[in-house]
């Protein structure tokens, strides 16, 4: 608490009026532990330094600062004297966490995942900042299902949230849309679509470190594996010459967005009304950009068996949840799926699964559903713009006959509504399916029907289709399968394929088709070689469609080189009627110890993307190294290198360098420095550059603790790109030289001295330089005059020789220590200028001031 008083330029000092009474603080804590046996509670907080009044304000700000990161040596002096470990055990980049977590209750207070999805249809993903409750009873059903469930969250943040749908390339490299990903905020799912209806058949959730790993400056994504454009169906009739259900990777992430700030809130209730009946419900309110998104969902499920249930759902919307981009390429390019008006719409759902031999006691072999799903071209939830505008209807069976002999049948109805430029458009498609195992070899025998009408075509032909497929196993590792598919009535699609998998070795597997038939030609082939953790992979793809030629090669590897270091590389070439495109990718990690103390990291880079649209490259290397010695020496260094071509070419380098030298038991040194310059290659000009050098030295003496002294040196030479709204260029270049020394003169009085020199050089736009000589003097008396009560005395001297400038003035201070760790103080500064060697010292100030200390 204070009074300040101002004069000269007030708004320079931020004062309103020439006397203004202040109060500032900070709270920082944290916590962890169990209470009574059965809440795990984690927590902490760090408000920054700020007026009281904005203490408990933007508890969601990223840009506070952390627990005990106040301590920084590069703003005070780069020497503690200690080798302390900072470990941060809150997921929280915001002022405030909490954590309570039991069985039945957990309560976050942070970041967190959030993802509403028991229901299709109003299904909800976001990564944010707020509150989250989740409550789950303990009690359950006689099907495994808790008898409550309640999910309750609250937010307010200032990113916006994206949603990108790439279509599997066969590759195990991605790209998301936007750059520069929230870390932490992505949710990875690889999600399998129905060929015919484009209804979701699986989704598979991917966790980092283990499926995938992602870069987040930079928005690339590396599976541990590569990911198939189409994986196998259990259907033999296809209408494409490239058979199986498409793949696609679905990434949801958080990317910040300027002068956003936006609230989320909501939560889903499930209750059990008995074993057999569960109702639910779910509310999203959620203010993306400047459109609001709102989602209601009501939905119930009557469950008769383990496998036997109907469920019913009903959702409305408004407003879209996400920016939407969809990439064919593995996001090379995007194209974002843009809202058309305002969104709003309505969705519903009913469906039944029948498990007739749980009647029987036979379960898993008599099984029956049926569905409808009808989704208005509005409804916007989850991503799911790919139905919209559908009304989806179907029957299933599989009938398991025998050991070997199953009977599988189904029928959908599919109905598009008509567009601004589009017809409505409706199809049907019947399948029934006969399989047959025996043992080394297996029969399938397949026929359907489709039909599809549109106002355009209202009497469109029904095609009927007859297929057979015959696998043969002569031996364990090969697999020869042969399938034929016959037209009987209307339009012609006559396919023949071989294909054929072979595990040539325990590490290598081999897979090639091919399909020749009246719509064109396609083959495919590919080969997986693992050796260890080492990994190889190949794929092959080729098309002759009446619609064009396409030939797409994916060749890559990736394998760990040692301990937290790998290698990885992909190629891709596609040549299309509609035009050529290659994209590769070329990186390396590799972080290992050459010998005791001395630790080496070298990575690398190198992306290119050329067809006819663009020609763009990326290429990035880095390398650095560490040594440590056990008498206290320790020095580090890291390069880094950066050129990007396409839509701008620029190059920028960056070196980051520390030392830290114990030169005895008493003397302690430790400097840095940090340069980068980023380059436009087409103008040859320097967007931006960054010079910073510091070195200091402490002397404490260990046998005479009476005396201790710091001394720094600090170069700092900065142009940053031009701001919004700015025209001139702005240049500071500046040199600072402290030394600070305490010395015990007896045992109730301390003499503190400090001395600094400062020479600042600025440069606005074409307008002549200006420098600037500033030096500052402090001498300080600390007398501990009676117990625990002191008295401070000191007196400043501030001089600029070049404006024929100098200030001098007394402070004063009473200080008490109540209790051993606090300490209060109370004073009065005579002077009109600041103690602190970097502050430009624009204005004046002066006045009493109250300072609480602790010490824990």
């Amino acid at each position: 608490m204070g009074l300040l008083q101002s004069k000269g330029f007030l708004e320079g000092a931020g004062a309103d009026e020439e006397d203004e009474f202040f109060t500032e603080g900070r709270v920082a804590f944290y916590l962890k532990g169990v209470v009574r046996g059965k809440y795990l509670i984690t927590a902490a907080m760090d408000t920054g330094r700020d007026e009281f009044e904005n203490l408990f304000k933007d508890l969601d700000d990223d840009k506070s600062q952390r627990l005990i990161t106040n301590l920084d040596p590069n703003k005070i002096y780069p020497v503690y004297g200690d080798s302390s470990t900072v470990v941060f055990d809150t997921d929280s980049r915001a002022k405030l966490y909490l954590a309570i977590d039991s069985d039945e209750f957990n309560l976050l207070v942070g970041n967190y995942q959030l993802s509403l999805t028991d229901t299709e249809l109003a299904a909800y993903r976001r990564t944010l900042f707020g509150i989250n409750v989740d409550y789950q009873s303990v009690s359950k059903t006689k099907y495994g299902q808790p008898d409550t469930k309640i999910a309750v969250f609250g937010a307010q943040v200032k990113q916006v949230s994206v949603s990108d749908q790439l279509r599997a390339t066969g590759g195990s490299l991605y790209y998301t849309s936007r750059r520069q990903v929230i870390e932490g905020s992505e949710q990875v799912t690889i999600v399998v679509r129905d060929k015919n209806t484009g209804l979701v058949l699986s989704r598979q959730p991917q966790q980092q470190n283990v499926d995938y790993s992602i870069i987040y400056d930079g928005g690339r994504i590396l599976f541990a594996r590569p990911i198939r454009s189409v994986v196998e169906d259990d259907v033999l009739v296809n209408q494409d010459i490239l058979p199986g259900n498409p793949v696609f990777i679905e990434v949801d992430y958080e990317a910040r967005e300027e002068f956003l700030e936006q609230t989320a809130y909501g939560g889903r209730v499930r209750q059990q009304i008995g074993d057999h009946v569960a109702v639910g419900g779910t509310y999203v309110k959620d203010d993306l950009d400047s459109q609001d998104y709102e989602l209601t969902g009501v939905d119930a499920e009557v469950r008769v068996g383990k496998n036997t249930r109907v469920v019913a759902e009903y959702a409305t919307s408004e407003g879209t949840d996400s920016k939407v981009n969809f990439s064919d390429d593995g996001g090379v390019t995007f194209s974002e799926i843009a809202p058309n008006g305002t969104e709003q719409g309505d969705a519903w759902k009913l469906g039944v699964d029948l498990d007739v031999g749980e009647w029987f006691g036979r379960p898993d072999r008599y099984q029956l559903g049926a569905f409808h799903r009808r989704q208005e071209k509005g409804f916007r939830a989850n991503g799911n713009y790919l139905e919209a505008g559908t009304d989806k209807s179907g029957v299933n069976l599989s009938l398991r006959l025998t050991e070997r002999d199953t009977v599988r049948g189904k029928y959908e109805l599919v109905k598009t509504d008509a567009g601004a430029t589009t017809p409505e458009i409706e199809e049907d498609i019947g399948t029934l399916q006969w399989m047959h195992e025996h043992g080394w070899w297996g029969l399938t025998v397949e026929a359907q029907t489709r039909e599809q009408r549109s106002e355009a075509t209202p009497d469109s032909d029904r095609d009927t289709l007859a297929a057979a497929d015959l696998r043969v196993s002569p031996i364990d590792d090969l697999t020869v399968q042969l399938k034929h598919q016959q037209t009987l009535s209307g339009e012609e699609n006559n396919q023949t394929t071989l294909g054929a998998k072979y595990q040539l070795l325990p590490n290598l597997a081999l897979n090639a088709s091919g399909t020749a038939g009246t719509e064109g030609e396609s083959a495919l082939g590919g080969a997986i070689l693992k050796w260890g953790e080492k990994e190889f992979y190949v794929n092959q793809r080729m098309t002759d469609h009446r619609a064009g030629k396409s030939t797409t090669t994916v060749i890559g590897t990736q394998a760990p080189i040692g301990k937290h270091s790998r290698v990885y590389s992909e190629y891709q070439w596609e040549h299309a009627d509609s035009g050529d495109r290659n994209m590769s990718v070329l990186g390396a990690q590799r972080q290992w110890e050459a010998f005791k103390g001395v630790n080496v990291l070298l990575s690398g880079e190198y992306a290119t993307n050329d067809s006819e649209s663009e020609d763009a490259s990326h290429l990035a290397l880095a390398a650095g190294f560490s040594y440590a010695h056990e008498n206290g020496f320790k020095f580090s260094t890291r390069q880094e290198i950066r050129k990007d071509t396409g839509d701008i070419d620029q190059t920028q380098f960056v070196t980051a360098n520390r030392l830290q030298l114990k030169l005895s038991e008493d003397f302690t040194l430790l400097g840095y420095l940090r340069y980068s310059k980023t380059r436009d290659d087409n103008t040859d000009e320097d967007l931006a550059f960054f010079t910073e050098f510091n070195v200091g030295v402490a002397y404490r003496p260990v046998r005479f603790d009476r005396f201790n002294a710091l001394a720094k040196y600090t170069f700092l030479d900065k142009m940053g790109p031009q701001e919004l709204g700015q025209i001139e260029s702005f240049t500071s270049e500046s040199d600072v030289a402290s030394l600070e020394w305490s010395l015990d003169l007896t045992r109730n009085l301390e003499w503190v001295d400090k001395v600094a020199y400062k020479r600042e050089t600025e440069l606005v736009g074409s307008l002549p330089s200006r420098t600037t000589d500033t030096w500052l003097w402090i001498n300080r008396l600390n007398w501990n005059f009676w117990r625990k009560f002191g008295l401070a005395a000191e007196y400043r001297i501030r001089t600029q020789p070049d404006a024929d400038d100098r200030r001098q003035g007394w402070l004063t201070e009473l200080m008490w220590r109540p209790v051993k760790n606090f300490r209060v103080g109370a004073g009065y500064n005579f002077t009109d200028f600041s103690d602190n060697e970097f502050a430009d010292n624009e204005f004046s100030s002066h006045g009493w001031y109250i300072r609480f200390q602790a010490i824990y």
